[in-house]
């Protein structure tokens, strides 16, 4: 009687001359690779990459994934995440609201404006990172703390306030304050003594045109789903508010000149109603420069900035 491996398909091994089962890949008596079928191990081989690139695929689409869900996007690298995004929104959705109403980001008109707003927060954050990152490679990288120290003490003598009526005029803590202000110092000095190169008399031109060209070489990321934003109109505007006419958009401005604008509205509003303590949000439109003062986070007054003059709107 035969036994059963004699009945077995065989195929002998080429370097020991042993027997194997057909279709074997490795000798089991001298453990050196079989010719055996040729289509097969390729077959085999495609399978196995198949399998490798689906892998692969779906580790790539869960970690984007998980990136888009922890940031908003990146600049030149540099994340902008999704805490930061999320906590500028909030302070501009109240700003809005505050100044136009509650009822500013309802309806249909209400999802056009969120959305050019989220267009606009992420710009302005978009400005910063490049403005940091440029004065950080012209040797700009942090702002003298006793500087910081005396313009904090400055706005809380200046207005009468404590650490308690900056907290709940501006939603921001103390350090959250020194930490604006050294971002703002950093980048003021960046740009007066490298931008601009001194030159004050035609600095929001030449800021702008720098802006835009440094814009147009970074590698500029955002993960928000936007619709496209249209430059007919402000996003104040849309809502009826009297921001301007309809006609302007957000655009950036000289932060010299945006200082300068700020302490003349307050100065004026000083003047003229005897209050201290007043915030200021200065927003160039294009068409005009517009600062508008808010108490208790409410807006009480809007004007318009022009060569170092202001006017009630």
């Amino acid at each position: 009687m035969e036994s059963y491996s004699e009945n077995i398909d065989r195929a002998s091994c080429p370097f020991c001359g042993e027997g194997n089962e057909k279709g074997s890949r490795f000798c089991i008596h001298c453990g050196k690779s079989l010719p055996g079928n040729k289509k097969t191990r390729l077959a085999n081989r495609y399978i196995l990459g198949g399998i490798s690139l689906i892998l692969v695929g779906s580790f790539a689409f869960f970690w984007m994934n998980n990136l888009e869900s922890r940031e908003a996007g990146r600049v030149n690298g540099e994340a902008i995440s999704r805490e930061e995004f999320s906590k500028r929104m909030d302070r501009a959705k109240k700003f809005y609201e505050y100044r136009y109403g509650q009822d500013i980001f309802q309806g249909e008109a209400g999802k056009e404006n969120l959305n050019r707003l989220k267009t606009e927060i992420l710009d302005e954050i978009v400005t910063e990172k490049i403005l940091l990152q440029e004065a950080k490679t012209a040797g700009y990288t942090s702002a003298p703390e006793e500087e910081i120290g005396r313009q904090v003490e400055a706005i809380k003598k200046k207005n009468g306030l404590s650490d308690d009526d900056i907290v709940k005029m501006t939603g921001r803590t103390i350090e959250d304050l020194r930490a604006e202000l050294r971002t703002g110092w950093v980048i003021s000095q960046f740009v007066e003594k490298v931008v601009l190169k001194g030159d004050q008399a035609n600095g929001n031109q030449i800021f702008g045109q720098w802006l835009t060209n440094v814009k147009a070489k970074a590698k500029i990321e955002t993960y928000e789903k936007l619709e496209p934003v249209s430059t007919t109109k402000a996003s104040c505007c849309g809502s009826g508010g009297g921001g301007c006419g309809g006609g302007g958009r957000v655009q950036p401005l000289d932060p010299k000149v945006e200082k300068e604008a700020r302490a003349k509205a307050l100065e004026y509003y000083e003047k003229k109603t005897e209050k201290k303590g007043a915030n200021a949000k200065v927003t160039n439109f294009g068409c005009h420069i517009q600062v508008d003062i808010i108490e208790d986070g409410k807006v009480v007054v809007s004007l318009t900035y022009r060569e170092g003059e202001v006017q009630e709107i």
